[in-house]
């Protein structure tokens, strides 16, 4: 009696190890870590993001999971690390390019998402031209440029560049038109560029009246609303 109860504790504990051994496999499937990268971004706990990015792209170094990597870690603050990683993330996509057909729409879309995170990156480290140039790609790829426009066109604003910038936000409003602030952005460009009449007021074109209003009537409660009332104030009626 005694050597059965003993044979089954050593059952028992061969059933407890093999549970324990296969337990971090089960939890590191691709699945797994991808809902538990999402909750950790959601969360905007940046370092468990980076953790678990890490984990994906150990399983395998596609261009989407070194993507999401590269995402984590600016948001996380290391925009360095964060540029070298959409690097790779670019050479994994071009490794990945599929031949004509279905495929390439969805690939070069996610290629210009990569390129978007290398601005977004550029940018945080003050490499303004580059970012630039990064969007550009970004937009070249997309099947709506609506995002790399509208980066670019803020962009451009920030640094006083404001025709540059409006010519910009008339391609990110003709892609995306629901996109306020680029309405809010083109209607500023136009204005800072606007002649001032003998009254003091700002000559408003067609376009840039259109354009303050278009922001209104998307946004009326947003952010830059007092701004673009102010703005319409001040135009010549």
């Amino acid at each position: 009696m005694r050597r059965s109860l003993a044979l089954f504790a050593l059952l028992s504990l061969a059933v407890v190890v093999r549970m324990t051994a296969q337990a971090p496999a089960a939890q590191n499937t691709p699945e797994s870590l991808s809902a538990a990268y999402n909750q950790a971004m959601q969360a905007k706990e940046w370092p468990q993001a980076v953790a678990v990015a890490r984990q994906l792209v150990g399983l395998k170094a596609t261009s989407l999971n070194l993507k999401l990597l590269a995402s984590a870690q600016l948001y996380s603050g290391s925009a360095d690390e964060a540029l070298a990683t959409y690097d790779r993330a670019i050479a994994a996509a071009e490794a990945e390019k599929p031949a004509e057909g279905p495929a390439m729409a969805g690939w070069k879309d996610g290629l210009s998402q990569i390129y978007i995170g290398k601005g977004n990156a550029l940018l945080k480290l003050k490499r303004t031209a580059e970012a630039i140039e990064a969007y550009n790609q970004s937009a070249g790829l997309a099947s709506n440029a609506g995002l790399a426009y509208f980066n670019l066109c803020a962009v451009l604003y920030n640094n006083g560049n404001t025709q540059e910038s409006a010519a910009a936000c008339r391609k990110c409003v003709q892609a995306d038109p629901a996109r306020a602030n680029a309405w809010f952005i083109l209607g500023s460009d136009l204005f800072a560029d606007a002649p001032i009449n003998a009254q003091g007021k700002v000559t408003a074109s067609r376009e840039m009246r259109e354009a303050l209003e278009k922001y209104l009537a998307l946004a009326p409660d947003g952010p830059h609303a007092a701004d673009v009332k102010a703005m319409l104030e001040m135009t010549a009626k």
